[in-house]
């Protein structure tokens, strides 16, 4: 099948055509996995051929539509459009693995992480909140443990084929062609076997190629993949940025661990995540940045594990969607277990096309807004069509404002002469009152309009030196300096002794706390103040920063030095302190009167 999405200033409509699939195929991100990765794309019809459909109850367990084995993608279409009145999701894992099953899967031979420690990276305040989040899942609805495995197990069974599957889209909109490969993933176990974030069943991510016409053939310009810590421009990158990988004309993608986020550079990226209620609190607080209000997680995306794309071990066996594509529209629920998570983090994700509210996904919808490219212009010509054409009108704007100033120029000119006639004589003074007031108001709005033609003028000069020309090229990554990027773990800066630290501090402080609240008398205070003493000390061991814990501690000696001899000071002689500052008070006072008495006043 072959399908195309076709649009400009209205929606894309979708629309066949024939070459969609080869400009697929010409482009096709290679993707580079991180060693011990669980899940690679894989098709969607066997995944849904080994689920359950169910509806959510209205006060107990789930309804099953229909049960594991007897789906297909045609009947999820149906389906969909015959339950579209209640909320859907499929259902892979049933049951979990046992206790002991998962014992036996764990001892399999399988390629392992060798993690870096997110705590080694971040300071103690990140590693509490991240203790409250973890605490969370004890009450939010969340993935049973065991889950990862049996859908690892049933996965490898049952949907490797040796290939991936993607699911390609193609549209043309504003003057670009937009390459839509969408990646599905039978399980997003980043939390359980990577230490992230979340877990779900199912998860869908995507690249997009954009290409923009050149000398009669599509060339790409623009790159953007789906990303969990980031939004708009920063999603994408220029084709000639140094820091995208290319192999000939396919993007090199680093999908993350058990996220399967994706990023351009190969490493361990430090994302924070923020949840919904801290960015509540961070909104009433006025806080624009994120900072302390984000947990720190490590998304793995390091490239060394295996390899999907032309040219690798594993090739793509792509599938061409669109808009009449029955089980991409009409299928709007879950594409797994549905945990009712309140922070949604949980939750399986929806199909490509919507959000898990039904929405229709912005990056399915518009697919140029998501990745920030509504505003850049497809082609340099297209760039220069748009100044000649701002040009023109800033002329024609100059040539319709030198006509009014003229006009309103000798308006007020008269005016002013009229009062100045009429303000001669008693009896016709009252007349030239008005026409002062007139002539304050028409001159105000002669210098704006004057104002007016001395920008456009200016305006009209640019625009005119900068066609005179090529067109001035921005660097490559001239869009990213606006936002802030993830940094990236240098494990040879984290030595094992701040590793270790990191991994056992947050524990121990936890632990100090609890004790203070159980017994809080004067000797648990003394007993917790030199706790932290002693643990602030170690930090800064582990962190090598003792010469800035040193400086701290001097500078809150000095104050609270500074403050006892005051308290003292006014404890035993306040008399002889309040006279001092009631002199201090006159002396200043005295002061500032005598400056306003002796300033001379401007002469009339």
């Amino acid at each position: 099948m072959s399908a195309s999405d076709v649009g400009t200033s209205a929606p894309p409509v979708h629309t066949p055509a024939p070459s969609d699939e080869a400009l697929l195929r010409a482009h096709e991100p290679v993707l580079r996995f991180t060693a011990g990765e669980l899940f690679l794309p894989t098709a969607v019809g066997p995944y849904v051929a080994r689920c359950s459909l169910r509806a959510d109850g209205p006060d107990g367990p789930d309804e099953v539509l229909v049960p594991a084995g007897a789906l297909d993608l045609q009947e999820l279409a149906a389906a969909g459009t015959r339950h579209r009145d209640r909320p859907l999701h499929l259902r892979f894992v049933d049951p979990p693995l046992t206790r002991t099953e998962l014992r036996a899967w764990r001892r399999e031979d399988r390629p392992r992480l060798r993690s870096a420690s997110r705590f080694a990276a971040v300071g103690v305040l990140a590693r509490l909140v991240d203790v409250l989040f973890r605490l969370s899942l004890l009450v939010r609805g969340s993935v049973p443990g065991g889950t990862v495995a049996a859908a690892e197990r049933t996965a490898r069974a049952h949907l490797d084929a040796g290939g991936c599957t993607y699911y390609g889209r193609v549209v043309r909109d504003a003057g670009y062609t937009v390459c839509q490969y969408w990646y599905f993933y039978a399980f997003n176990d980043w939390r359980s076997t990577f230490h992230g974030v979340n877990d779900h069943e199912a998860d869908w991510e995507t690249v997009a190629v954009y290409l923009v016409p050149e000398r009669g053939r599509w060339r790409p310009a623009w790159v953007a993949a789906s990303s969990h810590d980031h939004s708009g421009e920063a999603l994408r990158r220029r084709w000639d940025d140094p820091g995208l990988r290319r192999e000939g004309d396919h993007p090199v993608v680093f999908p993350g661990a058990g996220s399967h986020s994706g990023a351009f550079t190969p490493g361990d990226h430090v994302v924070a995540v923020e949840l919904p209620p801290l960015r509540r609190l961070r909104d009433r607080l006025g806080r624009r940045s994120a900072a302390g209000f984000a947990i720190p997680f490590v998304d793995y995306a390091r490239g060394d594990g295996p390899a999907v794309g032309p040219g690798h071990d594993r090739t793509w066996q792509p599938e061409v969607v669109g808009e009449d594509t029955p089980w991409v529209r009409d299928f709007r629920g879950l594409w797994g277990l549905d945990t009712r998570d309140a922070l949604g983090g949980e939750r399986a994700p929806a199909g490509p096309r919507y959000e898990r509210d039904g929405a229709v996904r912005r990056s399915w919808a518009d697919p140029l807004g998501w990745a920030g490219l509504a505003t850049v212009p497809a082609t340099p010509e297209e760039e220069r069509a748009l100044l000649c054409s701002r040009r023109d009108e800033v002329t024609a704007r100059l040539q319709v404002l030198g006509a009014r100033i003229a006009g309103e120029r000798e308006e007020v000119r008269g005016l002013r002469a009229q009062a100045r006639a009429l303000a001669a004589y008693a009896d016709t003074d009252r007349w030239a009152r008005p026409r002062r007031e007139e002539l304050g108001r028409r001159e105000a709005g002669l210098a704006a309009t004057v104002a007016e033609r001395t920008e456009l003028a200016e305006e009209r000069a640019a625009l005119t030196e900068a066609l005179s020309g090529p067109l001035r090229h921005e660097a490559p990554d001239a869009h990213l300096r606006r936002v802030h990027l993830p940094d990236v773990i240098d494990t040879h800066r984290h030595p094992a002794f701040l590793r270790g630290w990191a991994a056992v501090s947050t524990p121990l402080l936890v632990l100090g706390i609890g004790v203070l609240l159980t017994r809080p008398t004067a000797a648990s205070l003394t007993g917790f103040a030199t706790f932290l003493l002693v643990f602030a000390g170690v930090e800064a061991v582990a962190r090598r920063r003792v010469r800035l814990l040193l400086t701290v501690l001097a500078v809150a000696a000095l104050w609270v030095s500074a403050v006892a001899s005051l308290v003292l000071a006014v404890l035993g002689a306040w008399r002889t302190v309040l006279a001092v500052a009631l002199v201090l008070a006159a002396v200043v006072l005295l002061v500032v009167n005598l400056r306003e008495l002796l300033v001379r006043r401007p002469r009339r």
